[in-house]
């Protein structure tokens, strides 16, 4: 009888250890593809649309360098402070088309055919998505770019040539090649490098979005 009762004390404690060490649930309103209603965003009123310029021929990369979130209702959360500081301070929405959070969904940002507010100089012709977090390699609390975040950023940009907002030879490119900035950092361009359509060869740079137009845009870009 003893040895029955310590028996049940000990599965009886193992079971408590382990419910308490068990990561906290992580419930989104879908797999992968947050709309903005789902993350709670302010309501905003958009005044220009990438509309001249569609199908899209650019994918600007960026990040945050705000804290990361592995859970969706920590990204929600951050993406709403992430509203409300641009809002405030600037008068304008979250400036990027998408962002990716460290738990790998895709956040709607301003969305598909809004004109961003992500790199100057090419707001009007392209897609700015931010990564949650700061991917710069040499600050020591970096963030990790993980599978489930490059395999859904490609669904997402699936949907974009699905519906007709991006060109099906679209390129990609971080910021920092286009103007004075560390973004996306280096761990995210690395990633991206290993991209078919990672733009190697930069040949966007100082050009406005008219100029792109005119010399790519009846050219198969790869």
């Amino acid at each position: 009888m003893v040895l029955i009762v310590c028996i049940a004390l000990i599965v009886y404690f193992a079971g408590l250890s382990a419910n308490t060490s068990e990561s906290p649930i992580d419930k989104a309103p879908h797999e992968w593809r947050i709309t903005r209603e789902m993350w709670l965003a302010r309501p905003y009123n958009y005044t220009h649309t990438l509309d001249a310029f569609e199908p899209l021929m650019l994918v600007i990369f960026q990040h945050t360098v705000s804290p990361q979130c592995s859970l969706f209702k920590n990204c929600a959360a951050e993406l709403r402070n992430l509203q409300g500081y641009f809002i405030s301070h600037y008068d304008y929405d979250i400036p990027y088309n998408f962002l990716v959070g460290n738990d790998g969904r895709v956040y709607e940002g301003r969305g598909w055919n809004i004109e961003g507010a992500h790199t100057f100089g090419y707001n009007r012709c392209s897609i700015g998505i931010g990564f949650i977090g700061d991917y710069r390699g040499e600050i020591e609390s970096h963030a990790s770019v993980t599978k489930a975040q490059l395999n859904r950023t490609r669904m997402l940009l699936e949907e974009g040539v699905r519906l007709g907002h991006l060109r099906k030879d679209f390129l990609v490119i971080g910021a920092n090649y286009l103007g004075p900035t560390a973004s996306p950092g280096s761990i995210l361009n690395n990633a991206l490098k290993q991209w078919p359509n990672y733009d190697h060869k930069n040949r966007f740079y100082k050009l406005n979005c008219e100029k792109m137009e005119e010399k790519f845009g009846n050219t198969t870009l790869y």
